[in-house]
């Protein structure tokens, strides 16, 4: 029998979900013909079943282009600190911003990893986690470590699998009428007691805050004060700041211009003029670039 050591590899999310719902994408003021999508069909569920797979690549595009996915995730990784002299551990998960610790074990791997079984003790920054050693007495006697070779010293190595949640909340509604405290959406990832988020739903969007009251992981989510509108299922809730969302439009339009010079931009004017073979990555080039930089504040150096 061959002996293997087990590893723990951070999730790789293919696909989250999109930054855009159809509708949003269609109200925004694009410039580009989207009922020609799928060659030869007039289809309108055709093209839009292609519109929203071009979104979902243009998502992943974001994601690849940050070095971290920006949709809420839960996430499980190995990884390596040291104890500070302040007697916390202090780590880097490989995705920000960090919503919420849920399981900690750390220790030496030659023995055994130690079970948090409390992790409220940890202090949660954007971009990092802090666990305060201190409050883990039961790793200690008063001869040493209880598990043995594990380091308790300041400045010695401790060895960490963990899981976390990290990313905007980005979901959509199940229900939602308008002057009720409450709304259903189809998952409950990344919410927090306090949290601002946007409905996206055309000139009935609205803000909300999420109330003190809410139940963490819940798909219920109590509000502080009663909705305005009424909202259809599938409606986008999102916390994903306004920037991402314009990206998302843009490199969406990028990729729907790389389909050929068959397709219909808008020139300065009013009139639409067909794209040729050297406007076309020009175009695709400025959309683009407008996207990294509205992106640039979320990239995360590896």
């Amino acid at each position: 029998m061959v002996q293997v050591a087990d590893a723990i590899n951070p999730t790789t999310h293919g696909l989250t979900t999109p930054y855009l719902t159809l509708a949003e994408y269609k109200n925004a003021p694009t410039a580009i013909d989207i009922d020609n999508l799928v060659f030869n069909s007039s289809d309108p569920d055709v093209q839009d079943s292609e519109l929203m797979n071009v979104i979902a690549r243009a998502s992943s595009w974001i994601d690849t282009y940050c070095n971290q996915v920006l949709g809420a995730t839960e996430e499980t990784e190995n990884q390596r600190s040291r104890i500070s002299p302040d007697g916390y551990i202090k780590w880097h998960p490989r995705n920000a911003p960090v919503i919420a610790l849920t399981a900690l074990q750390y220790g030496n791997p030659s023995t055994n990893l130690y079970s948090v079984t409390d992790v409220s003790s940890a202090w949660i920054e954007d971009q990092q986690i802090l666990f305060p050693y201190a409050q883990l007495p039961s790793l200690m006697t008063s001869q040493g470590p209880l598990q043995f070779g594990f380091p308790s010293s300041s400045g010695a190595l401790v060895y960490l699998k963990y899981t976390y949640i990290c990313g905007y909340t980005n979901t959509t509604i199940v229900s939602a009428t308008a002057t009720q405290s409450s709304l259903t959406v189809a998952s409950g990832l990344g919410f927090t007691a306090g949290q601002h988020l946007k409905i996206y739903d055309g000139m009935y969007s609205e803000n909300i805050v999420v109330a003190n009251s809410y139940t963490f992981g819940s798909t219920t989510i109590p509000l502080t004060s009663p909705l305005l509108y009424s909202h259809s299922a599938g409606v986008s809730i999102s916390a994903l700041p306004p920037a991402i969302k314009e990206a998302t439009i843009l490199a969406t339009t990028a990729m729907l211009k790389v389909r050929g010079d068959s397709s219909m931009t808008m020139g300065i004017g009013t009139v639409p003029s067909q794209a040729t073979a050297t406007s076309i990555p020009q175009n695709i080039g400025t959309d683009l670039g407008m996207a990294m930089d509205l992106l640039k504040p979320y990239r995360r150096i590896r």
